[in-house]
């Protein structure tokens, strides 16, 4: 994960700066509260539905689910490409371009949660007790993984705070350095591994949630291809080194290395 630099920024007044840093706050708060609602919409603490829409048919609320998915993949995928940041950042400041990154999750990912439309035919129930706690203490366990790993690189500059901070106190923007750190010693991508626990540990499977796994895994399988490209063409050999050495639970594209 790294940090657009900009070290010859005009200087900007304290209340320019102060508007970025509120912006970036408030970027955190709503991106705070989406993945809050996914996670406990994964849990079942919340329904994962906003309820059926008028009575769509099987194929209409398949399409629908469908839109939803791609279109909150698409927006956490297009922006976080290095030629999408070079341009958006001649519009936005460099401070508040991964805080407007989190917005822009947090506006498709609450509509997911608000519109998606329910499939209940069961493809598994867990009934026993024990094996129902199990799976939910697996699924929570993900989630747990996925925050402790945002934080083993740097949990603020990931969600945009340190950037709009620094913006604020007038420093200039630095790049992070690559390290390794708890988790990050053996899995590549322990951000991805917790997702992909949190969404598919569940003791009753219904077909949209399915839907929802199976679009979950094929984004996160997608989007390890393209930060790893990202990550060797940036790092060079160090980065080569660390794959050597580290393995991914997500696996890589087949006869393909990312260069």
């Amino acid at each position: 994960m790294t940090t657009l630099v900009s070290a010859h920024e005009p200087a900007r007044s304290l209340t320019y700066r102060a508007a970025v840093l509120a912006f970036g706050v408030l970027a955190y708060a709503m991106g705070l509260v989406a993945f809050v609602a996914l996670i406990a919409a994964m849990l079942a603490l919340l329904p994962f539905t906003g309820g059926p829409i008028g009575q769509l048919s099987l194929g209409s609320a398949l399409a629908l689910d469908l839109v939803l998915l791609v279109a909150f993949a698409l927006q956490h995928s297009v922006m976080a490409r290095p030629a999408f940041k070079a341009r958006w950042t001649r519009i936005v400041p460099v401070a508040a371009e991964r805080s407007t990154y989190l917005l822009g999750t947090a506006f498709t990912l609450l509509p997911l949660l608000l519109l998606w439309q329910p499939m209940p035919t069961v493809v598994w129930s867990v009934q026993l007790p024990v094996l129902r706690g199990l799976l939910l203490g697996l699924a929570l366990t993900g989630w747990a993984y996925l925050l402790v790993a945002s934080f083993a690189i740097d949990h603020f500059e990931l969600f945009g705070l340190r950037q709009v901070y620094r913006a604020f106190r007038n420093h200039p923007q630095a790049r992070t350095p690559f390290r390794e750190r708890w988790m990050y010693r053996f899995d590549r991508h322990p951000i991805m591994t917790g997702i992909l626990i949190g969404v598919w540990a569940t003791p009753t499977m219904t077909l949209d949630r399915l839907l929802f796994a199976a679009g979950t895994t094929a984004y996160v399988w997608v989007g390890v291809f393209f930060e790893e490209r990202s990550l060797r063409r940036e790092l060079g050999r160090a980065y080569e080194e660390y794959c050597e050495r580290v393995r991914s639970v997500v696996p890589p594209f087949p006869g393909r290395r990312a260069r």
